[in-house]
């Protein structure tokens, strides 16, 4: 076995007084970031934690949640990562279907925190047994996978070594905690002596990423392509950044026009594709992305060592190239299966390719082999859908929304829309209890999760055999998506035909973007006081709203002000205000930390208002 810890210690002692974590308020080197994380594993073991119990890592991306990592591996401890902005039902659930013996507080000077767990944690007790990461569950509740050490260091060493990572980098940290692509983000360009440059705010907006990049000479970074469009779209024209040289994409689809506009704002950079779902440890295909790529979905290219894919049939045999089924992966240090009320439950099966019996998981992804020999992705064969890159299960949407006493029945799509799918509640059910449905939803699910619309229905169309007719139902989602579309070109061409005139009311031009943006209840606004999450709003399109606003209004200003300032009301009036005041005004400190403390509230999605 490889222990994760192993491969850091050995660069923090090879490279001892290099940078290796570096943000607007704090810099590191590896030798502090071993020290320090010396001080968490000597705090855990003074707390009666031993190895197999698996602590929570309560905090933001950034270098006290990576400290935190390293000192609970040390200690012989399994981490689980838990973004603290998520939903406090949320939280506790990971917390308790871990479960977690203590947690550590980034937040607080990594104050470690005794919980009460029962004795299903004992069967966590394999070396091997690295880290605790959640998926969207069928269930209705978020799948717990139990991560390699083994697995993980070797997908480390393959991508630090494939792309020559090295001390000359200076890796980007952009993805949040709570997902396991977070360590490959993170802990790639730190195994490899390079720089990690943490971002000063959560949600950076298109210029703003582009000035971080350029300002810290970033080389390298991970992404996912529906954030990319957003910086593409959102960003004003600029001088080409020819330093980035490498970008990898993962999460979702990557189609060839982004990455040929990508090219163009990242002239020396290689886009590489990545593809591999959480219970195969992390990507298992790569593709190097052509200077002059094909039209449409990037191929997902080859294995990485030590794995090999299979598209089956419904009999589970294997398909001829070009002929599609689902993808089946067999990697050799792949996750230890799904931690169920204390025991381990294997997601894979046996298959037969070629007269050899082979172990693999069955992805749900449905897929055909390329002439080439390389892999292509043509979609899904269930109802789990990708946002943000993002996994999700539509099964636990519709859960969360089944348990609101208003709701006798609902029905859960995704819909393309304007940068990134959108999902879309049909709701047999009150109406009139939409405003407390949104909060029973949002205090139970991720942000990226919550429906951008709700569509009430007095009854929910049956099929002859008493199922919902889900072929109509997706209809009345597409038709919704496409009109709202519709009326956001139509509002604005009008703003374009305006431009220039006696300008429209604050409120009024304010209101058409919500719309365009957010979808959902934006378009009937009669909740002035309603923020912009609560109407449809995600972490990714509140980048699109940052963008927007700034093109309308013609000002300049930085996208943690939508934080502060959450609200519709609170957005017209601060707009009403920047609009008429000097434009390089600075913000006042009790103003940043009141920001600071919003937007806390908010990224929480507003834990459960009535908890």
């Amino acid at each position: 076995m490889q222990a994760v810890d192993t491969l850091l210690k050995r660069a923090c002692e090879k490279f001892t007084d290099a940078t290796a974590i570096i943000s607007p308020t704090d810099s590191m080197s590896y030798s502090e970031l071993l020290a320090r994380a010396r001080g968490v594993a000597d705090g855990l073991a003074a707390q009666g934690v031993r190895r197999g119990d698996v602590v929570g890592i309560l905090g933001r991306r950034g270098a006290p949640a990576v400290v935190a990592v390293l000192g609970v591996w040390m200690s012989g401890a399994i981490v689980m990562l838990v973004d603290d902005a998520l939903p406090q039902v949320r939280r506790a659930t990971m917390l308790d279907a871990g479960p977690a013996r203590a947690t550590v507080d980034c937040a607080d000077g990594h104050r470690i925190e005794l919980r009460p767990v029962g004795a299903g944690s004992s069967v966590l007790d394999h070396e091997d047994h690295a880290y605790i990461a959640f998926t969207s569950g069928s269930t209705g509740k978020p799948k717990a996978i139990v991560g390699s050490h083994t697995g993980l260091s070797r997908f480390l060493e393959w991508q630090s070594g494939e792309f020559g990572i090295g001390p000359h980098d200076r890796f980007a940290h952009l993805t949040n905690l709570s997902f396991d692509v977070w360590f490959r983000d993170a802990l790639t360009p730190l195994i490899s002596g390079a720089t990690l440059c943490v971002p000063d705010e959560r949600h950076l907006d298109a210029d703003g990423v582009l000035a971080f990049l350029r300002d810290n000479e970033i080389t390298a970074f991970h992404l996912v392509p529906s954030l990319g469009k957003v910086w593409l779209s959102g960003a004003a024209p600029g001088e080409p950044i020819s330093g980035v040289r490498l970008s990898f994409f993962a999460g979702e689809p990557l189609d060839g026009a982004l990455v040929s506009a990508w090219q163009e704002l990242f002239p020396e950079c290689r886009v590489v594709n990545l593809y591999g779902p959480t219970e195969t440890t992390l990507a298992q295909h790569f593709h190097r992305v052509p200077r002059n790529p094909s039209p449409g979905i990037q191929p997902v290219g080859r294995n990485l060592p030590h794995s090999r894919s299979h598209v089956l049939d419904e009999n589970r045999k294997l398909c001829p190239d070009g002929t599609a089924g689902e993808i089946h992966i067999a990697a050799e240090h792949p996750s230890h299966g799904y931690l169920v009320d204390g025991r381990l439950v294997s997601p894979f099966v046996d298959v037969e390719v070629d007269g050899e019996r082979v172990v693999a998981y069955p992805t749900g992804d449905l897929g055909r082999r390329a002439p080439d020999g390389g892999l292509e992705i043509l979609g899904r064969a269930d109802d789990q859908i990708k946002i943000a890159g993002v996994r999700i299960e539509l099964q636990e949407v519709r859960s969360a929304i089944q348990a609101h006493p208003s709701v006798r029945d609902v029905f859960v799509c995704a819909q393309e829309d304007r940068f990134t799918k959108v999902i879309i509640a049909v709701v047999e059910g009150d109406a009139t209890a939409e405003r407390e449905l949104r909060d029973h939803v949002g205090g139970r699910l991720m942000s990226v999760m919550l429906p951008s619309a709700y569509l009430f229905l007095p009854e929910l169309p049956k099929l002859p055999n008493g199922k919902v007719d889900r072929k109509a139902l997706s209809e009345v989602a597409r038709v919704h998506v496409a009109e709202r579309a519709e009326r956001a070109e139509a509002e604005r061409a009008a703003a374009e035909r305006e431009r220039g005139r006696t300008a429209r009311p604050v409120a009024e031009r304010l209101e058409r973007i919500w719309l365009d943006v957010a979808g959902g209840a934006a378009g009937s606004l009669t909740d002035r006081e309603a923020n912009f999450f609560d109407v449809g709003g995600t972490s990714l399109t509140i980048v699109v709203l940052h963008s927007e606003l700034q093109r309308e209004f013609g000002v300049r200003f930085p996208l943690v002000r939508l934080f502060e300032h959450a609200s519709f009301n609170a957005q017209r009036r601060f707009l009403t205000s920047v609009t008429q005041e000097p434009r390089d005004r600075a913000p006042s400190a009790s103003a940043t930390t009141a920001g600071r403390a919003t937007r806390s509230r908010v990224l929480s999605t507003r834990r459960a208002r009535r908890g």
